[in-house]
């Protein structure tokens, strides 16, 4: 039931997000986004992993695991943050917390594959492309069919249709053998750029269902430990300050490379580098490793937990700095979805 949970949790979150972008938006830094989402996942990992392996004393596998599971950044966290008004940083962090989601969900079972089943690492290439290419295909088909079903339904229970196609979405892309975070990310993208009255309703419910299945997730993790348990995992400041260097380090550099020939400013790239918080991904997959019984996983969730708390606390911290005032045009569009959100809401049926 809990794993049940933390999918349904990543399903809505990730279906939410697509309903704050728009494809013109992705379109104009699809390059920067995309490398962001895939290189940038691969430069993480390998500089976290490093890093936390020279410097804690685990194994290399433990902290490649670390690496797979820190390599992203979250969604949730992202689309929350308020930095006053629609910012082009914003956009490219939140494009590609969605865009690396899958990915970063994936890396870590495909590592887990190899704990369980080393017999088997051969397949695990080929087995990644495959998840990504079907799960996108997936993710059009749902997204054709999702815009007909919405606007066949002319207004009515499209909270609940939406999560019907989000939910569907996903099933029949793992049923197939894909991606079924990939699906729910494109068909989201695709749904919100249809620029329709109900899918900007349906944005705002899921943002907020998003919202509490987060909370109910971290709450649900921390019930699984005593505080006697928690004691035993030995925080202490020397591994708080390797963490937070490490993710620090990995963000910065791994931004600072992939961006060194776009028309950003230097100060808008350090602000990328400075914001990555980690959130409900890693703290979803990492009780897999310790369900699995596999060796240093005690270790991997007590550093996966320090680096969230610390991911989040850098990055609101950037976020303030990185907000600017609203526009009075900003102001005014603001109001006006607000209004129709509010008659929305006293439609009847």
């Amino acid at each position: 039931m809990p794993d049940l949970i933390r999918i349904l949790a990543l399903i809505i979150i990730i279906f939410s997000a697509g309903f704050h972008l728009k494809l013109k938006d992705v379109q104009a830094d699809s390059k920067l986004i995309l490398s962001l989402a895939t290189l940038g996942v691969f430069l993480t990992l390998f500089i976290i992993s490093g890093i936390t392996f020279a410097l804690l004393s685990i194994p290399l596998l433990s902290a490649i695991v670390l690496g797979a599971l820190l390599s992203g950044s979250d969604t949730a966290a992202i689309s929350s943050a308020e930095t006053g008004g629609k910012s082009r940083i914003k956009t490219i962090l939140l494009s590609e917390s969605v865009f690396n989601q899958p990915l970063t969900l994936i890396l870590p079972l495909i590592l887990l594959d190899y704990l369980v089943k080393p017999e088997m690492a051969w397949l695990n290439v080929p087995k990644f492309f495959a998840m990504i290419i079907i799960g996108g295909v997936v993710g059009l088909g749902g997204a054709f069919w999702g815009q007909k079903i919405l606007q066949a339904c002319r207004h009515k229970h499209e909270e609940i249709i939406g999560l019907m196609i989000a939910i569907g979405v996903f099933v029949i892309a793992e049923n197939f053998f894909g991606s079924g975070i990939v699906a729910v990310a494109v068909t989201s993208l695709l749904l919100s750029s249809t620029a329709k009255k109900e899918t900007h309703f349906l944005g705002n419910f899921t943002e907020q269902l998003a919202f509490l299945f987060t909370i109910f997730v971290f709450i649900m993790l921390g019930m699984q430990f005593t505080f006697a348990q928690l004691a035993a995992l030995g925080i202490n400041r020397y591994e708080i300050v390797v963490i937070a260097v490490a993710l620090l380090v990995a963000r910065m550099v791994s931004v600072m490379l992939i961006s060194i020939k776009t028309n950003l400013s230097t100060i808008q790239r350090i602000k990328l580098g400075l914001i990555s918080p980690k959130g409900i991904g890693p703290a979803a997959m990492a009780p897999l490793f310790v369900a699995y019984g596999i060796t240093g996983s005690e270790i991997i969730l007590k550093i996966v937990y320090i680096a969230i708390i610390i991911s989040v606390f850098l990055s609101m911290i950037a976020f303030s700095f990185a907000k600017k005032p609203k526009t009075i045009n900003e102001q005014r569009i603001e109001k006006k979805e607000e209004r129709e959100t509010k008659q929305k809401t006293i439609v009847p049926g």
